[in-house]
């Protein structure tokens, strides 16, 4: 029996990944990468989602002719019926009704679809990964911001309007700082890699000293910025793992306010498992170690006695995987 081949891509504040992907087996068969910013248009946007694209089908040795379909992932809101990216927190202001999905039809003459990436990447879960045999789930992303998406009945819950599952933007704190989306007091302004790097950012400009000027030798009050890199995951881990107290501080402040963000969510769903992933969770073991522990103190009794908190099986490739089986299926 032929291999049945789709594309998926993952597009996040910082990187956007590409996939051709094996539909029945769930392998990777070839990647390519491109990095992306909060100063990239619609325009270099899509000229970013094409050439990834390419560069996956070359690297595969596969004709687009020879796709079930193109599939994206996108960090931001998504109309999915229509294939178009809303808007985004951690992209260009300017990135709105930006169509994805037509873009890459008229293209390479495939089906695509385009979707949430926690939503992508809770389908690739479900399917090959934490999530298989489980019928009532939560995935939950830490990376450049924070991302959730809802399984129930063994179904990928989309919501009236296809954005179910926005768990980042949880209120947290009443009126507290100032999130990416413009809100104030959501998970995302506390508990993502951003917030973290912000954090940091204010108390170093205070005069708090860190391992991580050794460690990020180029960190400076500009190249603080999320977008810049320069206080990246595996920093954090080093620093932790060095005995940094300012780090330790803030990853278990953020952690404090992720579990809290959870157990709202285990009180309202009741979910048999949680499925934490994303570069944070993957790198730093403390933020997961505190997400854990505060859900599990702050959720109702019932309800938290059957969750079970689980880290993504696919890891960085959860969100293409997912990607790739929604755009077969479009």
């Amino acid at each position: 029996m032929a291999k049945r081949h789709a594309i998926g891509i993952d597009f996040g504040g910082t990187k956007l990944l590409a996939a051709v992907v094996d539909v029945d087996s769930g392998e990777v068969v070839a990647t390519a990468k491109k990095r992306t910013s909060a100063s990239d248009g619609p325009d270099d946007i899509l000229g970013k989602i094409h050439g990834a694209t390419d560069a996956a089908l070359k690297s595969a040795k596969l004709k687009p002719k020879e796709l079930l379909g193109i599939g994206v992932g996108a960090a931001g809101q998504v109309d999915a019926r229509e294939g178009v990216l809303l808007g985004t927190p951690n992209l260009s202001q300017a990135v709105i009704d930006l169509p994805i999905a037509a873009s890459l039809r008229e293209k390479y003459g495939v089906n695509a679809a385009l979707r949430n990436d926690v939503q992508v990447a809770a389908a690739g879960e479900l399917a090959f990964g934490a999530g298989q045999g489980v019928q009532d789930f939560i995935c939950c992303f830490v990376g450049t911001g924070v991302g959730g998406a809802v399984v129930t009945g063994g179904t990928l819950v989309a919501g009236a309007s296809g954005s179910a599952g926005e768990i980042g933007h949880i209120v947290v704190d009443t009126g507290g700082r100032l999130c990416g989306c413009g809100g104030r007091g959501h998970l995302e302004a506390y508990a993502s890699r951003t917030a973290i790097t912000f954090s940091l950012m204010g108390d170093l400009k205070r005069g708090r000293t860190s391992i991580l000027t050794e460690l990020a030798p180029d960190l400076s009050t500009a190249a603080m910025w999320p977008e810049s890199g320069a206080v990246k995951s595996g920093v954090l881990e080093d620093a932790l793992k060095a005995g940094d107290e300012l780090v330790t501080e803030t990853i278990t402040e953020a952690g404090r306010y992720l579990g809290y963000g959870l157990a709202s969510v285990i009180n309202l769903l009741n979910p048999q498992r949680i499925v934490l992933g994303g570069g944070v969770i993957e790198s730093v073991g403390l933020m997961f170690d505190v997400a854990v522990e505060y859900a599990r103190r702050e959720a109702l009794a019932a309800p938290r006695q059957n969750v079970e908190f689980t880290r993504a099986k696919l890891g960085d490739h959860a969100g293409v995987v997912g990607a790739a089986l929604i755009g077969a299926e479009s």
